[in-house]
């Protein structure tokens, strides 16, 4: 009897516990809306190797890449273009995206971004919907229309042939196709379903389309009628589409949980289970549900997450692009969710009676509690439960905030409180470490920071400077008291470092001070000091040593600085360079001090100095809040736990768990914008996730964009980027910042190497980085060859003009000494054919005169002869010298002078002179040498007149043309044939004159006289 009521109290027991849903620790689920992905209705997601997402919606096609949405018709460069609704898609392990459209099935090559339609057999029924696809084993197999329905395959290794029909069914449709676990597809339509051999035989197994599917991340899966229950792994417990059981032998089944089941459809099956890190995940009405299939003794634990899907949809459950979390939503309907299960790098640690906590200090007592100071009492936590909430000080609180604290090698604490000095804790007293100096105690009482050094000393630093502390009298008193003008006595000391040589460095309101105890060697940074020691604020609230030449220092306004003692600041990061928030709480390197744990007042950071990468840990993470107190960290190296504390409560982390990321994302490059100067045109081009062929910028090219973007951004943080532009030398990391767009711009000539890296927002960097060869062209007049080429090209020029100046002055000087030289032989040639011969006759007329005796008469025709002789030798040395001084003359000017020579000629010997010029006359400009023949031919014309002619009219006659110049020289006098006289060389010497100027001398006998015409070019 009692065994029977034993067994009826364990039945009402475990009704109990089965009415309130089993229990087990929570599983923490991170649940965000995409906000992209929900601007459409969705139908179908797949996910191809290079890391995107492929979307079938109600609006058509899209390729997803985390931050962006992009029509199909955008990625199309060769074959039509789609319109409509996409009802399936799935991608193969090539990369071809298989598209199931109202139209028919089309197949594209994101790489090549060739889109073609699948040749199918002409449509038979009432439409040619593709309304399932499934690739297995190599082969794509597909459902179409509706009434009748037909099943096609497409082998891939011959995916440009026709599908081939496999079997059609005269009413119906085909709603989705699986594979079972003997290896035959399963056919679903509404009403029915059936089995497909290998060899094409097709045999109805179910009267509806009620399935259950375990599908796992590496795309294996398990499919079965729903008649049986799944049941999990290695355990008595079964799951159906709304509960979950175990099943004993011998024993009746037992209901474990119930739910309401998911809206199903041919297409949707009944209990859709998508297995992920030993757990299953489905679809509830209203909320997903999670069940660990890890081997254990107890009943597992049923997880209910509500999800607000539209209701009375089909509800999808998929993997999202890199299968580390889902995607949830409504099939045709706006509102898509990701899910994402994660074990929480941070813990807030929980208060008992959900009280408030901001913290001070933060320690371990000597029996293994934790404590924390705060601003609402001291709480302890329980030694053996790091899970445990914090409690309040069990009795009495000893002394009033607990504002830091400092524990001694034998496990006692030392406490610095709020306007109450210095305490030491040992057990459960806290004593008083009381002023000895020779002064009266400091009226600023609160201890910021406490540091034991190397050599065993104790240092407190508070808001009236720097105190030593003897443990051993139980006394405190203030370095360099005795000296009132001590810099330090009036800063409020924020923290102490102690760095490799002995020395204290410490973080104050006035800046930093670098102290060697022994010697009282002061030495401040601030920013009113010059370089190397100046800094960009004086507010400081944090040190920390990490190196001898490296000092990191918090500032309340300037963010992070790294410092090296003799040269400066080195680095400083900001929010310009990715900071959450400038004003630095504390700093915190454990063990092997490569990583720095950085407090801000928005967020702790994790930062590696040597690389750059860094991770944001905020409330989304799990951190308790996001402002964090001054020094109200510890690093507990026993457990190797961090715990940061702020104004909203303690939070605990493990730096190694969080450091030791299971999952590295891919990172891709999606988008290249480019501006084009010829023609001046921008244009976009979507890419597979790289860049092979590499960039080029063509001269007058104002940017190149590039997009990138993380196959899975792994946290509620989007990813970062960092990038470095390898050219002639080595080049810095440089971070892109919040967004996800590199820009590149204004680069000089030259080849160069693009390097991006990317990280998640926990800091996780990618598997992959990106190389990307950049060429920037120039003009080809700025390149250096061509440079080069002109340089010679001007040098050679400058040689062959120095060297053709050189050589034309030489025949200048040639051509002017030649000319000199002519010009001497033509006066000696006057001079002795002229000149010469009359000044010989007077030379003979005057020996005649003088040897010989001579009439009166005879003498006095001596003299006139000599006096003849004379005036014609100085009209001759006249002409000679007016030809030689005239220089270029016009034609008037020299037929004014040849009236004058005429009319000193030939009216003395007795002869009329004519001149017949037309009124007309041009009047050019005449050459020298032109001038002087000319002239010399008229005055040997006229002489010969004179001297031979017997005539008693001359006529000049002178005509002028565009190119010639005519002169006619006519006389009435006995006529000539024009043959030479014996011993004669007047005709002679016109002739060759006249030559020498390019004309010709003609001489025409006349009725009654005789004529010379002389004709010369102008040109000439």
């Amino acid at each position: 009897m009692l065994l029977k009521l034993l067994r009826i109290l364990g039945w009402l027991v475990s009704g109990w516990w089965l009415a309130a849903g089993p229990v087990a620790q929570a599983q923490q689920l991170e649940q965000q809306p995409d906000r992209i992905l929900s601007t459409v209705g969705l139908r179908d997601v797949s996910s191809d190797p290079a890391g995107f997402a492929w979307v079938a919606a109600r609006q058509g096609v899209f390729r997803y890449d985390g931050r962006q949405l992009v029509p199909l018709n955008q990625l199309v460069r060769q074959g039509p273009h789609l319109s409509g609704e996409a009802t399936r898609v799935v991608a193969d392990s090539a990369g071809t995206v298989w598209i199931g459209m109202h139209s028919g099935l089309y197949a594209f090559v994101p790489a090549t971004g060739e889109l073609r339609q699948v040749p199918l057999p002409r449509l038979t029924g009432r439409h040619g919907h593709i309304n399932a696809l499934l690739l297995y084993r190599g082969t794509l197999w597909f459902g179409r229309g509706l009434d009748p329905c037909q099943v096609f395959r497409l082998p891939l290794r011959q995916a440009r042939q026709p599908a081939r029909l496999v079997w059609q069914h005269p009413q119906g449709l085909i709603g989705a196709i699986e594979p079972d676990s003997a290896g035959q597809l399963l056919l679903f339509s509404f009403e029915r379903s059936w089995r497909l051999a290998p060899g094409g035989q097709v045999q109805p197994v179910a009267s509806d389309s009620h399935r259950y599917r375990v599908l796992k991340a590496d795309d294996s899966r398990r499919t079965q009628l729903a008649d049986h229950p799944l049941r999990l792994p290695n355990s008595p417990w079964f799951l159906t589409d709304s509960v979950l059981y175990e099943r004993r032998p011998r024993q009746p089944p037992r209901v474990l949980a119930r739910w309401l089941r998911n809206n199903s459809s041919p297409a949707v099956p009944r209990l859709n289970v998508l297995e992920l890190d030993s757990t299953w995940y489905w679809l509830g009405t209203g909320e997903l549900l999670a069940l660990s299939i890890r081997r254990q003794r107890q009943p597992p634990g049923l997880q209910h997450f509500p999800l607000p899907l539209a209701r009375g949809w089909n509800g999808w459950l998929c993997f999202n692009r890199d299968r580390t979390g889902l995607w949830a939503f409504a099939e045709g309907m706006p509102g898509v969710f990701k899910l994402r299960p994660r074990q929480a790098p941070v813990q807030a640690l929980p208060v008992a009676g959900g009280q408030g906590l901001s913290t001070r200090a933060i320690n371990r007592l000597a029996d293994g509690r934790l404590v924390v100071g705060s601003y609402s009492g001291t709480f302890t936590q329980a030694a053996d439960s790091p899970r445990a909430p914090l409690r309040h000080w069990p009795g009495e609180v000893p002394g009033t905030v607990w504002f830091c604290s400092l524990r001694l090698p034998d496990a006692r604490l030392v406490v610095g409180l709020e306007n109450a000095g210095v305490w030491l804790l040992a057990g459960p007293r806290l004593q008083e470490i009381e002023w000895t100096g020779p002064h009266p105690e400091p009226t600023g009482k609160t201890t910021f920071c406490l540091l034991r050094d190397r050599a065993g000393r104790l240092w407190a630093g508070g808001q009236q400077g720097l105190f030593k502390l003897d443990l051993v009298r139980r006394t405190r008193r203030r370095y360099r008291e005795g000296d009132p003008a001590w810099p330090l006595h009036r800063c409020e000391i924020e923290a102490i470092s102690e760095g490799a040589g002995g020395e204290l460095w410490l973080a104050t309101n006035r800046g930093l001070y670098c102290l060697q105890p022994a010697t009282g060697a002061l030495r401040h940074y601030g920013p009113d000091e010059r370089p190397p020691y100046r800094l960009p604020t004086a507010l400081l609230r944090c040190v920390l040593v990490s190196h001898p030449d490296s000092v990191w220092v918090g500032t309340l306004d300037a963010g992070l600085l790294l410092l090296h003692p003799r040269r400066g600041v080195w680095r400083q990061l900001t929010l310009g360079q990715g900071l959450p928030s400038e004003a630095v709480a504390f700093v915190l390197a454990p063990p092997p001090g490569r990583v720095l744990w950085v407090g801000t007042h928005n967020g702790l950071v994790r930062y590696e100095p040597r690389t750059g990468r860094r991770s944001d840990l905020t409330t989304a993470e799990g951190l308790a809040t996001n402002e964090l107190n001054r020094q109200s960290a510890w690093y507990d190296p026993a457990r190797q736990r961090l715990y940061a504390g702020g104004v909203g409560g303690l939070s605990v982390l493990a730096p190694q768990a969080l450091a030791a990321a299971g999952y590295r994302p891919r990172l891709l490059l999606t988008c290249l914008t480019q501006h084009h100067a010829r023609p001046d045109t921008i244009r976009t081009d979507y890419l597979a996730g790289a860049l092979p062929q590499g960039l080029e910028m063509a001269p007058g090219d104002a940017f190149a964009d590039l997009t990138l973007s993380l196959s899975d951004d792994a946290g509620p943080q989007p990813g970062r980027f960092t990038y470095r532009l390898l050219g002639t030398g080595p080049a810095p990391w440089q971070e892109l910042g919040p967004g996800n767009r590199l820009r590149l711009q204004r680069l000089e000539p030259g080849d160069y190497t693009l390097e991006i890296r990317g990280e998640t927002g926990l800091g996780t960097p990618t598997r992959n980085g990106l190389r990307v060869p950049v060429r920037a062209r120039t003009y080809w007049w700025r390149r250096p060859g061509v440079w080069a080429l002109l340089t010679g090209l001007l040098v050679a020029g400058a040689v062959g003009g120095v060297y053709g100046w050189q050589r034309r002055r030489g025949q200048r000087r040639e051509r002017h000494w030649q000319a000199e030289h002519a010009l001497r032989q033509r006066i000696a040639a006057d001079l002795h054919d002229d000149v010469g011969n009359l000044l010989t006759q007077i030379s003979m007329h005057s020996d005649l005169l003088r040897e010989t005796p001579h009439s009166p008469a005879q003498t006095r025709d001596r003299l006139d002869a000599l006096a003849l002789a004379s005036r014609q030798a100085a009209q001759q040395m006249s002409d000679v010298v007016w030809s030689l001084d005239a220089g270029p003359l016009r034609l008037g000017q020299l037929l004014a002078r040849m009236r004058d020579h005429a009319q000193e000629v030939l009216p003395p010997a007795g002869l009329d002179v004519q001149f017949r010029v037309p009124a007309d006359l041009p009047d050019p400009a005449l050459a020298p040498a032109l001038l002087h023949n000319f002239y010399l031919i008229y005055k040997e014309a006229l002489h010969n007149v004179v001297k031979h002619a017997h005539a008693t009219t001359v006529t000049v006659q002178l005509a002028a043309a565009t190119a010639c110049l005519t002169l006619t020289v006519a006389d009435d006098g006995r006529g000539h044939d024009g043959s030479p006289r014996p011993g004669g060389r007047g005709l002679a010497n016109m002739q060759a004159r006249a030559r020498t100027v390019g004309g010709t001398v003609r001489y025409d006998p006349l009725a009654t006289g005789f004529a010379v015409v002389v004709t010369v070019p102008l040109a000439g």
